[in-house]
């Protein structure tokens, strides 16, 4: 987020005393903007963003105005804050923020801070208010109940992802204890919709959850999907509903967001029997690109960057990458926060046959993982003592001109989004140099 739409907000305040409580009452001073639309909430621990963006762009091809609210943020923090998928302008962001903090100076608030993310939070729902959007997809940030996005009233749909172990420590030190955290979401009578695959205890604590709320509970196990990549289509059936569209979203993860996404989409559409729901899909997900999920930014050199961070995230990372980039030449860019899992993501990450990599710095001064450690963990698992180029454009720059003499090497850039945003930031910005394909956003 930019210092100048930020200085008088905080970094994290998480878990310091009752932070929905305040928010609450922020958004009550402010009227409830958050009733003013339906709410489809996204949690889980990987997949949010993509599942979100799916959504929001199926709500749009049906017609409706649709706000989306993700985190974290590629490009412009403004990129977080979107209606019809295009971004909330910096003026408009900072006018929110300028009367936010005007609402916490009041004797109310007695001068009581905000977290930055929780005045973005705030702000969108300012801006999806006035903007008088239909619905909304908003997305959690690390947590669940505790969450900023937990704040509103009320919700139409709790989507989870896949849950994992990451943010241990904050959420929970077990997979019981982070799903537990998640699963507070759920809101009395509405729709709960849980991604395949799905861990047992996570599962069961999700469903648990929702039975107590008397929502009701959609397992997308329930949804089959078979997946055709010369012609990029999915093939998917549910008991009498079966159908076939166009999906050309890289990431063998994808498959199972996308699972996720149809389960809702036939829960949404249940009353609405008119849908098409074949040429719906292809029409708002056949052209889909989801910035830093397995995107082909450049391709020429040809230039891929993901935002895995965790283990699972890694896991599916490595599996696409061997699935299709098997026999070529990889030249990996990758650096983490301290604050992760970067000891077992480096050991997956060195089972990717043909790679060498180049070890760098996310863009966070607070959290980010010298890249010497990172060097060390793999000159174990490997042998070989890859190079530290601590800058991240000074360390693409190396990798391109290595690829240039080396034809058919690939370029991947994976880690923290801290990693990913400066490196798209200068590939969009250098577009000459690098030959950018046209779904790419300009985020």
């Amino acid at each position: 987020m930019t210092k100048d739409l930020t200085e008088t907000f905080t970094g994290f305040l998480y878990d310091q005393g009752d932070r929905i409580g305040l928010l609450k009452q922020v958004l009550a001073t402010l009227g409830n903007p958050d009733t003013d639309f339906s709410i489809i909430h996204v949690c889980g621990t990987n997949g949010k963003g993509s599942t979100s963006l799916m959504i929001a762009a199926i709500l749009q091809q049906m017609g409706y105005r649709v706000g989306l609210f993700t985190s974290p943020f590629i490009g412009d923090v403004t990129n977080s804050v979107q209606v019809n998928q295009k971004p909330i302008s910096q003026r408009r962001l900072t006018t929110y923020f300028d009367s936010l903090k005007q609402t916490m100076a009041t004797a109310t608030f007695n001068q009581q801070q905000l977290s930055e993310f929780e005045a973005l939070f705030v702000a969108a729902m300012m801006a999806f208010s006035d903007e008088k959007v239909d619905y909304v997809v908003l997305e959690c940030g690390l947590g669940g109940e505790l969450d900023a996005t937990n704040a509103v009233k009320t919700t139409m749909y709790s989507i989870f992802t896949k849950i994992g172990m990451d943010h241990v420590g904050i959420l929970g030190d077990t997979i019981e204890q982070i799903a537990t955290t998640k699963s507070k979401i759920i809101r009395p009578h509405n729709t709960t919709i849980s991604a395949p695959n799905q861990r047992p205890e996570a599962l069961q604590i999700i469903k648990k959850e929702a039975e107590q709320k008397a929502a009701n509970f959609f397992d997308a196990n329930d949804l089959t999907i078979t997946f055709e990549p010369k012609a990029s289509t999915v093939a998917y059936q549910l008991g009498q509903n079966q159908g076939q569209f166009t999906f050309r979203l890289q990431g063998a993860y994808q498959l199972e967001n996308v699972r996720t996404v149809v389960r809702w989409l036939l829960s949404f559409a249940g009353d609405r029997p008119t849908i098409e729901l074949d040429r719906l899909l292809s029409q708002s997900l056949g052209k889909l690109n989801i910035p830093g999920r397995f995107e082909l930014i450049s391709d020429q050199p040809r230039l891929i960057l993901d935002g895995a961070h965790n283990v699972d995230a890694i896991t599916a990372f490595v599996q696409t990458v061997n699935q299709q980039f098997q026999s070529q030449q990889k030249l990996i860019i990758t650096g983490f926060l301290a604050d992760k899992d970067y000891a077992d993501n480096i050991k997956l990450l060195s089972q990717i046959p043909n790679a060498a990599f180049r070890l760098t710095t996310p863009d966070n001064e607070q959290r980010q993982l010298d890249p010497v450690i990172l060097q060390k963990l793999l000159a174990t698992q490997t042998g070989v003592t890859y190079p530290v180029i601590a800058d991240p454009i000074q360390a693409l720059k190396a990798a391109v001109k290595e690829a240039a003499s080396q034809p058919d090497t690939v370029i991947f850039v994976v880690g923290s989004f801290y990693l990913l945003n400066p490196i798209r930031t200068f590939i969009l910005e250098n577009r000459s140099d690098f030959h950018v394909p046209n779904t790419t956003a300009s985020l």
